[in-house]
């Protein structure tokens, strides 16, 4: 797999050239602002962060693998019978705990976790370095234990639709429609065999300030359906995803790209263009940079 079209770039875990193209992509889309890598990790692992920095670790594959926690550490989506005091979504550790991590997971680090070995056994995460702001991270986030929202590209009734790290409101009047957000994530089932379908649609950039934007990316990973045991549609657990290189000016211009679990697909919105996407048949944990606060363009 490689860079389809301008915008677009796309890859799977176990091609090393095309993972090396779509984190380019994602860094000369961002710049500065943000680090990225796609790492794999095999025993134990340690994760550091800079002072002023959050590590974002979104999990795409795992194997046997697990973090280790410490009392006082927040899990969103904490599981049953685990040492937590809850509140809502969210449990705050008692004492030492592990968890087992499964695709779709999420884990957040900042400095203040130097120096422990947090990962164990072996898989695959795509890694986000932001920089740090009120935004009430976890240290972990379950998705196994989180409950569904259908709505979106996932609307059907009973659709697996969840929210990993969810956007966080803002006041109508704020001229950063970013609010506190550099990174969200949610996974969801968007299917060809329940109504209603997937809807093409495309986003913008990002209000910072008036006549200032910054741009705006979507990064899906597509996940096993079996890891959820959720039905298949194919039982080659292949999909596809239709792309708009175009979105506002051409509609009507549109490819599609076979995905399946492994595959990446790295959508982006500037000033100047603005890629829009359906993922007509995918299991896909999507990443959001700047968050889910970007304007949403349905495509006619």
């Amino acid at each position: 797999m490689t860079v389809a079209r301008a915008g677009v770039a796309v890859g799977h875990i176990d091609d090393a050239a095309s993972v090396e193209k779509v984190i380019a992509a994602l860094r000369q889309l961002h710049q500065e602002r943000y680090d990225f890598a796609i790492e794999s990790w095999q025993g134990e692992r340690r994760i550091e962060a800079m002072p002023g920095t959050v590590v974002h670790l979104f999990v795409v594959a795992a194997e046997e693998a697990q973090i280790r926690l410490y009392p006082g550490e927040q899990v969103r989506g904490p599981s049953a019978g685990g040492p937590y005091r809850r509140a809502g979504k969210v449990g705050e550790l008692m004492e030492g705990h592990s968890e087992e991590l499964w695709p779709g997971d999420a884990i957040c680090v900042d400095a203040t976790t130097v120096d422990r070995t947090l990962l164990s056994g072996s898989g695959t995460y795509f890694k986000v370095v932001a920089e740090a702001t009120a935004y009430p991270f976890p240290r972990l986030a379950l998705l196994r234990n989180l409950p569904d929202q259908p709505g979106g590209c996932a609307a059907y009734e009973g659709a697996f639709r969840r929210q990993v790290l969810p956007p966080q409101e803002m006041a109508a009047e704020r001229a950063d429609r970013r609010g506190n957000n550099r990174v969200n994530q949610h996974t969801l089932d968007m299917r060809p065999d329940r109504q209603p379908l997937p809807a093409p649609h495309y986003h913008g950039p990002v209000a910072v300030a008036d006549e200032l934007w910054v741009n705006h990316s979507e990064t899906a990973f597509i996940l096993p359906r079996s890891a959820y045991h959720l039905p298949l549609v194919s039982a080659a657990e292949k999909g596809e995803v239709a792309l708009y290189s175009q979105a506002a000016e051409i509609p009507t211009d549109s490819f599609s790209e076979t995905v399946r679990p492994g595959s990446i697909i790295m959508t982006s919105a500037t000033e100047a263009e603005a890629v829009g996407h359906c993922f007509t048949d995918a299991f896909a944990m999507l990443v959001a940079i700047p968050g889910f606060v970007a304007p949403y363009q349905q495509i006619a």
